[in-house]
C-alpha cells in the first residue's frame, strides 16, 4: 500500500504543478474539467444514481463546467457572477453542511435528484480553481490555498496519532480525533505566520491576526468537507470513493476538504477585488 501511494503521489505531483505553472490558462480549465468528471463519476456511484442520468453525469457535469467557466467575453465570465457563486458556495458549506452532519441525512434517498447536490459540490470548487490560479499571484495563489488543506490534513494525522484520545465524530470517522483537529489548527496557524502576504486579497500585508483567522476558518472548513465526504462513504459501506489513484482511494477522498474550503478563498479573493480598488486588476 505504501509503495502504490508513494509512485502515485510520483506520478500526481509534478502534474499538478505543470497545471499550476505551466499550462495556459484555457488548457488549466481543460485539466480542471477532467478532474471534475473523474470526480461526478465517483458522487453519482456514492449518491445511488441510477439510469441514464447516472451514465450521463460524469460527462454532463464537466460539460457544464465548462459552459460556466468559459461564459461571458472572457474566460472567467463576469466576476461578480462569481462572487454569486462562490457566495453560495460559502452558504452550503458553512450553513447547510453543519446541519446535514448532525442529522446524518442519507444521500441515496434523493436519488438522481443528486445531480443537483453534486453540481453544488463540484461546480463551484472547479471555477474557485480557475479564479484563484488567474489571481495576481498565478498558480502560486492557488497553490498556497490548497497548502492550508494540506498542512491541516498532515499535522491533523500526525497529532492525532501521538496524542488522539477524544473522537471527533465517531459514528462518522471513527479515526479523527479532536486532539488531531487542534493539531491540524496550530500547524496551520504555524503555516499562515510563515506567509507573511495572504494571497487572498492581492498579496498585500494584513494584519497577521486576521490572516491567521481566515487560515483558521478556511481549516475549520476542510475538516467538514471530509467529514462529509466520509459520512457518504460510510453510508453505503464504502472505504474510497473509487480506486482510481492507486493507494490514495479516488478523486473525492484527495480533494474532499478543498470542495469545502476553495470557494470561501474565492468569495474572499474576489470580494476584496471587486470592492477594493486594486491597481492592475
Amino acid at each position: 500500500m505504501l509503495k502504490q501511494r508513494v509512485l502515485t503521489a510520483l506520478v500526481l505531483i509534478p502534474v499538478i504543478l505543470l497545471g499550476l505553472f505551466a499550462l495556459p490558462p484555457m488548457a488549466w480549465v481543460g485539466m480542471v474539467a477532467a478532474i471534475i468528471g473523474f470526480a461526478a463519476w465517483e458522487w453519482q456511484r456514492l449518491a445511488g444514481m441510477q439510469g441514464t442520468l447516472a451514465r450521463a453525469y460524469p460527462l454532463l457535469t464537466p460539460a457544464f463546467f465548462l459552459v460556466l467557466a468559459l461564459s461571458g467575453d472572457r474566460a472567467l465570465g463576469s466576476p461578480f457572477a462569481l462572487l454569486g457563486v462562490m457566495l453560495a458556495g460559502c452558504v452550503f458549506w458553512a450553513g447547510i453542511v453543519p446541519f446535514w452532519l448532525r442529522a446524518k441525512w442519507r444521500l441515496a434517498e434523493g436519488g438522481n435528484l443528486n445531480a443537483l447536490l453534486g453540481w453544488a459540490v463540484l461546480l463551484p470548487a472547479g471555477l474557485a480553481m480557475v479564479v484563484l490560479r488567474e489571481g495576481s499571484m498565478g498558480g502560486w495563489l492557488l497553490l498556497m490555498v490548497m497548502a492550508i488543506a494540506w498542512v491541516a490534513d498532515t499535522a491533523a494525522y500526525f497529532s492525532g496519532k501521538a496524542f488522539g484520545r477524544h473522537k471527533l465524530a465517531p459514528s462518522i470517522s471513527p479515526g479523527k480525533s479532536w486532539e488531531g483537529a487542534i493539531g491540524g489548527m496550530i500547524g496551520v496557524v504555524v503555516y499562515a505566520l510563515l506567509v507573511p502576504k495572504t494571497p487572498l486579497i492581492g498579496g498585500e500585508s494584513i494584519s497577521p491576526l486576521i490572516w491567521v483567522l481566515i487560515a483558521l476558518l478556511l481549516t475549520a472548513l476542510s475538516i467538514i468537507g471530509d467529514l462529509l465526504e466520509s459520512l457518504f462513504k460510510r453510508q453505503i459501506g464504502f472505504k474510497d470513493s473509487s480506486q482510481l489513484l492507486p493507494g490514495h482511494g479516488g478523486v473525492l477522498d484527495r480533494i474532499d476538504s478543498l470542495l469545502a474550503i476553495l470557494p470561501v478563498a474565492a468569495a474572499i479573493y474576489l470580494s476584496y477585488l471587486l470592492f477594493h480598488l486594486v491597481p492592475g486588476q
